[in-house]
């Protein structure tokens, strides 16, 4: 079973996974405190066998660098693209 670790930048993400997926957070007993960086999270999740959560550029490249599964999201344009879906108009191409 997958199992994946919540950056920081997206615990609130938790409340719509629970009981769907298996995590853990950032800052739970066990992981990484907050404001770890970005290598001693990479390693937790590369020790732990940890999909990574995230929309920090940075992060994402840590994982990238070692082979770490990472899910990864620029909010700010995936809420412009919702925005303007809505408003009609199309982003796409």
């Amino acid at each position: 079973m997958i199992e994946f670790l919540l950056d920081e930048n997206v615990l609130g993400l938790d409340r719509y996974l629970d009981g769907n997926v298996k995590f853990k957070k950032i800052g739970d007993a066990g992981c990484p405190p907050k404001e770890a960086s970005d290598p001693q999270v990479a390693k937790f999740a590369m020790d732990n066998k940890l999909v990574v959560v995230t929309n920090d550029e940075k992060l994402e490249k840590q994982c990238k660098l070692f082979g770490i599964d990472c899910v990864s999201i620029d909010m700010q344009l995936e809420l412009a693209r919702k925005v303007l879906k809505y408003a009609g108009i199309d982003t796409a191409g």
